[in-house]
């Protein structure tokens, strides 16, 4: 095959062809993936779905919850606690977060960890529609709320019409000196842990304090939960689509190393030592291979300038190109071990 009056042996564009679309097809599910991570916060108001509501009642103060945070910290690697606070001009909710892995869309800082929602220091996160209320003073930026200066340590927003960009997360202890200790709470967290962690909040809220949770040792999930859920389906598609490319691509490079075989033996009668060759081997592989990422890049970013509802950002090139990179490896010492196999038989 000849492009502009070149000769290209076919095995090359045909794994050409084979990565441009494999890749394609993974910056479209990175984007997507994170899209829908989005979408479920938006839609929970940063809830994961299956949280637990619980009230505490009596109490002098948020001293109340140190023995409560010490023991959830010492027992779970992951939790968060909310404190939902009415406000007609914003949605507002107090946050202790321990190991919390979601993708808050962040525009500028960090999000809440530890060490910033459990503090005596108060602290927000703002949601984007409200940037224009943030004061700098002593090169830090602050938002005032109920009459105190919080430290803005991070702006999160969506899309235009995100409810990420209308919340207010302030640290915990801010916003149970607030509304005081005896209001009520969200637990939220991986869903097998609520029950156990729930437990703990209950055991160990010191007197006069009480807590007000209902425990359900077991759970029942229903056939259509387990496999016909909108989230399990679309993992599933992503997963069929990835593997369908892949099997693809394994057979496109075991076309191409078996166009490549005269080449392999004119290495051999010149004196190639395997090592040479298996360097020689995977130079082109990658080089095809980072043209075919490079032209599904392309071309991605005339799917995301013709249809707004696709964002691409940096790091879903990264882990599409990681994923490239990695499958693509995989691929081709498979292929390569199989290809020596044949010719040994």
């Amino acid at each position: 095959m000849k492009v502009a009056g070149k000769k290209i042996p076919r095995g090359n564009v045909l794994l050409f062809f084979s990565f441009t679309a494999i890749s394609l097809c993974l910056l479209l599910i990175v984007s997507a993936v994170r899209a829908e991570k989005v979408n479920r916060l938006n839609k929970y108001t940063m809830y994961s779905g299956h949280q637990k509501g619980f009230s505490v009642s009596g109490g002098d103060g948020a001293e109340q919850w140190e023995p409560v945070i010490s023991e959830l910290v010492s027992q779970n690697e992951h939790f968060i606690l909310y404190v939902p606070m009415e406000d007609p001009g914003m949605i507002v909710k107090g946050i202790c977060t321990r190991g919390d892995d979601r993708e808050v869309p962040m525009i500028w800082g960090e999000y809440f960890d530890f060490s910033t929602s459990w503090t005596d220091t108060p602290r927000a996160v703002l949601g984007s529609q409200y940037q224009k209320d943030i004061v700098e003073r002593d090169g830090k930026k602050y938002f005032r709320f109920n009459e105190v200066d919080f430290e803005v340590i991070g702006i999160m927003g969506a899309e235009d019409k995100s409810r990420i960009n209308q919340m207010l997360l302030i640290d915990f202890k801010s916003a149970v000196r607030i509304v005081g200790i005896e209001t009520n709470y969200v637990l939220d967290g991986k869903k097998s842990d609520l029950v156990e962690i729930g437990q703990q909040i209950h055991d160990n809220m010191p007197f006069p304090s009480t807590v007000v949770i209902t425990l359900e040792e077991t759970e029942s999930v229903s056939l259509k939960e387990r496999f016909l859920s909108p989230d399990v389906i679309l993992d599933t598609m992503y997963a069929m689509i990835l593997i369908s490319f892949s099997l693809s691509t394994v057979l496109v490079t075991l076309i191409w190393l078996r166009f490549r075989r005269q080449l392999f033996f004119a290495w051999q009668l010149c004196g190639y030592e395997r090592r040479s060759e298996q360097l020689e081997i995977s130079k082109r592989f990658y080089m095809i291979a980072g043209a075919g990422f490079g032209t599904g890049l392309v071309l991605m970013f005339f799917i995301v300038r013709a249809v707004s509802e696709i964002h691409l950002v940096f790091r879903d090139i990264f882990a599409a190109l990681a994923i490239t990179v990695g499958l693509g490896t995989l691929i081709l010492f498979f292929c390569y071990f199989l290809d020596r196999r044949k010719n040994k038989v």
